[in-house]
């Protein structure tokens, strides 16, 4: 990824070299042979198009590498990362992790990163999300009696609904603290159901970027199958031809 960055450099040196110009140059029996129908010049266009075509995906790669979620970035296997997970082996990790899921659920941005709240969020992600919710509620310990301001999880039509509760945790006021500690202090339990969740949950973010980051990336394989498709078509017209 590093290398694309020369590639604006190396191009300035390709594209405005003549000894580059005149090496690229189509033979002339080649030329010849597809009945004089064709530019000589047509290398040199087309090394154009390949400039252009990789400084987009060099462009595209830079974007990438600075606004993908680090985890994401660093290990593109969930399966992998998930194994690896250091919350495994942290309370502490852990316990943050738990943090971002909910934040990355309900929090308009997590400290100095803009994590802008999922508009929709996507309906696999919600199942997998009351699922972990249930896992840590099955597991916490809320000693004898209610507690205040507990908000309700079993709905009139039978099903479970942790929104409200996730939301109260999440929150983490002081007053509620004894709702919310107990499920953090359970989290690091559940390490690795959190971090699966929270890569899967990052993966979702920034639509805005992954939408340019796409439209770049389409430019670039476009401008650089133009040459490729071109070169393709006059060899394969005057093999026809020939034939």
């Amino acid at each position: 990824m590093r290398l694309t960055a020369l590639i604006p450099l190396i191009g300035i040196f390709l594209i405005f070299n003549q000894v580059t110009e005149k090496a690229l140059a189509w033979p002339t029996f080649l030329i010849n042979d597809l009945g004089g129908h064709f530019s000589a010049r047509l290398a040199t266009h087309n090394l154009y198009f390949t400039y252009f075509g990789l400084c987009l995906l060099g462009f595209g790669s830079m974007l990438f590498s600075i606004f993908c979620p680090r985890e994401i970035r660093d290990e593109p296997n969930i399966g992998k990362y998930v194994t690896e997970s250091p919350s495994a082996n942290s309370t502490v990790i852990a316990k943050d992790d738990f943090r971002t899921v909910l934040a990355l659920r309900f929090a308009r941005d997590i400290g100095d990163h803009d994590h802008r709240e999922l508009a929709n969020y996507p309906h696999e992600l919600e199942g997998d999300f009351h699922g972990l919710m249930e896992e840590l509620y099955g597991a916490v310990d809320f000693g004898d009696g209610d507690i205040d301001g507990m908000p309700e999880v079993m709905m009139g039509s039978g099903y479970l609904d942790f929104t409200e509760l996730a939301r109260v945790i999440w929150n983490h006021i002081r007053a509620q603290w004894a709702i919310s500690q107990p499920f953090y202090d359970v989290a690091p339990k559940f390490a690795r159901d959190i971090a699966y969740l929270k890569y899967k949950s990052l993966d979702y973010t920034r639509f805005s970027v992954r939408l340019g980051l796409a439209i770049i990336y389409l430019a670039g394989f476009l401008l650089l199958l133009k040459p490729t498709v071109q070169v393709f078509v006059l060899l394969l017209s005057a093999w026809l031809m020939g034939g």
